[in-house]
């Protein structure tokens, strides 16, 4: 079985690697003069990189120049983001929805696929978000407004009479 090092001796490799690379040493001479592996070098410079300690930097050649080191730099920061943030699409999405629009009057109305708006619904539903409630229609109040479009066209476009259940006397 493989001896494990003890965390002082962790640490103690890692001072060891970092003060070396700082000072302009190459993987390859560093793991050879530790006797460690390439790749324990290469582990040991990766977690003072996530540490963010300065002499883990990285090196950048400049293209023709073989050799040249340029100094050390520590990875870039992110941005901050701005305290107050707009309201984002989603939100607008289902407020809308909430408010009695559909999907293609949601896209219309935010530049959007209505799809998207639909799926933004859905999720949220999953989620259970109370604004994203279901708008199925009720059969008892008649047919719906699709079915109602579909058979005025039908009417429209092949002669045919549409006489509707509520319509028809008892």
């Amino acid at each position: 079985m493989k001896a494990r090092r003890t965390r002082a001796e962790v640490a103690a490799l890692r001072e060891a690697v970092l003060d070396a690379w700082a000072a302009g040493g190459r993987l390859a001479a560093l793991a050879a003069s530790l006797g460690v592996t390439l790749s324990t070098v290469a582990r040991e410079l990766r977690e003072g990189r996530r540490k963010a300690d300065p002499r883990a930097g990285f090196r950048y050649r400049c293209a023709g120049s073989r050799g040249t080191k340029a100094p050390a730099r520590l990875p870039p920061t992110p941005k901050a983001r701005p305290a107050t943030r707009p309201p984002s699409r989603r939100e607008a999405v289902l407020d809308a929805w909430a408010a009695g629009m559909d999907g293609p009057e949601i896209g219309r109305l935010l530049g959007m696929r209505w799809k998207t708006a639909s799926m933004i619904v859905h999720r949220a539903r999953e989620r259970g978000d109370p604004r994203a409630h279901r708008r199925q229609h009720d059969p008892a109040d008649g047919p719906s407004r699709w079915t109602r479009l579909a058979l005025e066209r039908a009417a429209r476009r092949y002669g045919v009479t549409v006489i509707y259940p509520e319509d028809r006397p008892c």
